[in-house]
């Protein structure tokens, strides 16, 4: 499923080649030199990570107060997750949708997912060179 949703994902924006899945079972999409998503087939369903930026250097507990009052609920993320890598020097987004999904909702939720990715690292630079996150 998600190899076909990939491939007809890739007609559509005229991407070619096709990524597909690597031997750590997730298809790398590179949208930008800022944003790369991995995609993972739950089978059924599916899910989508990316890297916002790596984590500022100075006051980290503000951002990471601001980041979880943003995720209590979904509020400011649609139920995308922000988190950290395992190496915890980077802010990640997640999402995943456990269940079987049609074409449709694949892309409108990879572009959804995108746009949260780019609105986050937009708050974070804003953060970093203006000191404040609203």
């Amino acid at each position: 499923m998600l190899n076909d949703f990939v491939a007809q994902l890739c007609v559509e924006l005229e991407i070619d080649p096709v990524p597909k899945m690597n031997e750590a079972k997730f298809v790398p999409f590179r949208i930008s030199d800022r944003l790369n998503v991995e995609i993972r087939d739950l089978n059924p369903g599916i899910s989508l990570h990316a890297m916002i930026c790596p984590c500022p250097k100075k006051r980290l507990e503000e951002l990471f107060l601001r980041l979880s009052s943003a995720n209590y609920l979904g509020q400011e993320t649609a139920q995308n997750r922000i988190g950290l890598s395992s190496d915890e020097k980077s802010l990640t987004l997640s999402f995943g949708i456990p269940y079987v999904i049609s074409y449709r909702t694949f892309r409108d939720t990879f572009e959804d997912f995108i746009n949260f990715v780019l609105y986050w690292q937009e708050k974070v630079d804003q953060f970093e060179k203006q000191g404040n996150l609203l």
